[in-house]
């Protein structure tokens, strides 16, 4: 990956080169472009005079470079040094942006890939050796994973840098019984899948909301990102973990603000799944609005309530669960 910060010279440098520690055999040159903020992208064999690329790239943008020195045998067979900007990584190689051949400077192996830093200011990360096409680089850069507790559950946020052929992610969970259990332990479940942006050279931020707790001993979760591109190949994030915050007991609290006109909060705990009633009476036991009727997740849950089409007073609301139920007085103040 690599991102021209500036590109300065209209002469064209090279940042990159294989070959030894001291013999460049496959060197990448930059220049400035024909209109601000471009550039081209060219190659040499050795010594040989560069080629460049027709299109122009834009400065302070991410891309995709593969560089390919291809050792051809036989007598008279030249070998070939080819180069792709953001090729289709999803098939077979397909064909080089640039290709150049010569007599000169043939070998018989590589051993080392160089930088350098010149009047073109080059951002170069992730870089990976291959030894065929097959073996190119997975096409997505994740920057950024991160899990955090959220009202009914776990919010997982993700941040690419850069994407090539990205299908998606599968979301993966695994709960951790105990500390004892937490090596060797692997039930790794699908909970749900984020489709990718395909190709993109900005970064892009995605998020999954897992909405189902688990019971007190299970209450311990990781997740990880399974990365698929278009032609099946994939690859898992690292870990994340979270300690998800269950409560210990059914709770109905005090809604907020109290007086109120015309909304108010309703908040309430349910320490595991629960087939859940919230209504509204009046002082007469007549139900004047239904909040929720049906099942919620173990949780923290709050619920807004609109009473813009009432009288003022005092009004009841009450929480009804399997087994549990209780009320309290609100004041509606027009």
């Amino acid at each position: 990956m690599v991102n021209a910060a500036s590109v300065s010279t209209t002469a064209g440098d090279y940042n990159v080169h294989l070959g030894s520690t001291s013999t460049h055999y496959a060197r990448v040159y930059f220049k400035k472009g024909s209109a601000s903020g471009k550039f081209v992208v060219g190659i040499s064999k050795s010594t040989e005079t560069e080629l460049y690329t027709s299109t122009e790239y834009n400065v302070g943008t991410t891309y995709l470079v593969v560089i390919c020195y291809k050792f051809n045998t036989g007598s008279g067979t030249d070998d070939e040094v080819k180069l792709w900007i953001n090729p289709d990584l999803s098939g077979p190689e397909p064909v080089s942006d640039l290709t150049q051949t010569s007599i000169t400077a043939d070998v018989s192996s590589l051993s080392a890939i160089s930088l350098r830093q010149v009047t073109s200011t080059m951002i170069v990360d992730g870089i990976r050796v291959a030894t065929s096409w097959s073996q190119a680089p997975l096409p997505v850069q994740l920057t950024s994973f991160t899990a955090s507790n959220v009202n009914n559950g776990v919010q997982l946020n993700w941040q690419t840098a850069t994407e090539v052929n990205n299908y998606g992610f599968e979301v993966e969970r695994q709960p951790i019984p105990n500390p004892s259990q937490r090596e060797g332990n692997s039930s790794w479940t699908k909970i749900g899948f984020v489709n990718g942006h395909g190709n993109s050279n900005s970064p892009k931020s995605y998020s999954f909301i897992d909405n189902l707790l688990l019971a007190h001993d299970l209450n311990r979760l990781q997740y990880r990102l399974k990365q698929i591109d278009f032609d099946g190949k994939f690859e898992y994030s690292n870990i994340v973990e979270v300690n998800v915050e269950v409560p210990a007991a059914f709770v109905l609290h005090q809604n907020s603000p109290n007086p109120f006109n015309p909304t108010t909060e309703i908040k309430f705990a349910l320490p595991k799944n629960s087939n859940v009633e919230l209504s509204i009476y009046n002082l007469l036991g007549e139900i004047v609005q239904r909040l929720a009727n049906g099942m919620m997740n173990a949780g923290e849950h709050k619920v807004m309530f609109d009473a813009s089409n009432l009288s003022s007073g005092v009004y009841i609301y009450k929480l009804t669960t399997d087994n549990y139920f209780s009320t309290r007085k609100m004041v509606l103040l027009k």
